[in-house]
């Protein structure tokens, strides 16, 4: 004896077409172009190459922002492999010598800066 839920849940089955991957497309589409924007947006981000330092300017720099805590944004002379600039590695100086700095947990040479500022 079927009761009537069950019966309209055996007609629904023997008509049910199911749609396979086409119900997820939108899902998976939806993400995966939000990623390549992303993605696109980053590798469209030009950066302006900043007025070239001297290294008495810059280890003064590099002092001042160990010593008094202070934030900092520094530009490297390196390029990409695209020939182009990089984004700036910002953070707090975290450990100074003659002529290494890390700064945020990058290594970095001090000849190898082109530019650095106090961010507030």
């Amino acid at each position: 004896m079927s009761s009537e839920f069950d019966k309209r849940v055996e007609e629904f089955f023997r008509t049910y077409k199911d749609r396979g991957m086409k119900k997820w497309a939108g899902f998976y589409l939806s993400d995966h172009t939000a990623k390549i924007n992303q993605e696109q947006c980053r590798r469209d981000t030009v950066y302006v190459k900043k007025k070239t330092m001297s290294q008495k300017d810059i280890r003064a720099m590099l002092m001042r922002s160990f010593g008094e805590h202070r934030k900092v944004s520094v530009q490297l002379k390196e390029l990409s492999v695209d020939n182009d600039l990089q984004a700036d590695i910002v953070g707090f100086v975290e450990g100074y010598q003659e002529d290494t700095a890390i700064i945020s947990r990058n290594l970095v040479l001090i000849e190898d800066i082109n530019h650095i500022e106090f961010i507030e």
